[in-house]
């Protein structure tokens, strides 16, 4: 099993949910653009804001519910899978949340070598780099050791903790991981090339610009998220030639 094989299968994959998924992946678009479309102020209110966040999040549950219902039970229901989010959607919140706050531990042993070290630099543009590099490391580290905890609590059903542990455990030492996660971030920066071509189409009105963004979104984002499920579970499991190469 290799990252190649593994983006292959979640192809194959997304093409069968493809015509359910696609909703999911349409409503995460569209509900930032409803909620705060009733504000006139350049800055937004509270509650438009909170709404982003809260339908984000639960949409994000309900897309990882979904791929996991017609993963396991064959279930392509977006009712069921409905069912299944509101009843994951909180504990799915609070790993998120804890693991919001390990980011933010990270945060201080990198600020505080970033201060002692670009202390004598003064230079402010290189000072303000090697404090980024120096916060961005142990950040880093942190989010693609506990890059599966949300999974853990929606899957198997642990809490935060656990789940971090989990996650911790299977993507330590993971050379498949590693490189599946390598192949998914040149697959994103190919995305992102195509948000700036078409931010960069002058000619094309802004109204037509926003469409493609959107309809880029909708196709590109639902992949991701069957991507990322399939290796997480491919990747609990005994795997044979797991050290070969992409």
């Amino acid at each position: 099993m290799t990252a190649t094989d593994i983006f292959k299968q979640s192809l194959s994959f997304y093409g069968r949910l493809f015509n359910k998924i696609f909703w999911i992946s349409l409503a995460s678009t569209l509900a930032p653009i409803i909620f705060l479309s009733g504000s006139d102020s350049a800055q937004p209110e509270l509650a438009p804001v909170l709404l982003v966040a809260v339908s984000a999040m639960f949409l994000s549950v309900y897309m990882m519910a979904f791929i996991h219902q017609f993963s396991d039970s064959q279930d392509d229901s977006l009712s069921a899978a409905f069912k299944l989010a509101l009843n994951k959607v909180l504990p799915v919140m609070l790993t998120s949340f804890v693991l919001g706050l390990f980011v933010m531990l990270a945060v201080l042993p990198g600020a505080i070598l970033g201060t002692i070290l670009a202390a004598s630099i003064n230079d402010e543009a290189l000072r303000n780099t090697l404090m980024a590099i120096c916060i961005a490391i142990p950040v880093t580290v942190v989010m693609y050791r506990c890059f599966f905890a949300a999974y853990f609590t929606l899957v198997d059903g642990l809490n935060p903790i656990e789940a971090l542990k989990a996650s911790n455990q299977q993507v330590k030492g993971n050379k498949l991981i590693f490189r599946s996660l390598t192949l998914l971030s040149f697959a994103m920066l190919a995305y992102i090339v195509l948000l700036v071509v078409i931010k960069a189409m002058i000619a094309v009105n802004p109204a037509v610009q926003a469409f493609l963004e959107g309809i880029l979104n909708v196709l590109f984002m639902p992949f991701m998220s069957v991507f990322i499920y399939r290796l997480f579970i491919l990747s609990k499991q005994p795997v044979t030639s797991i050290d070969e190469e992409v």
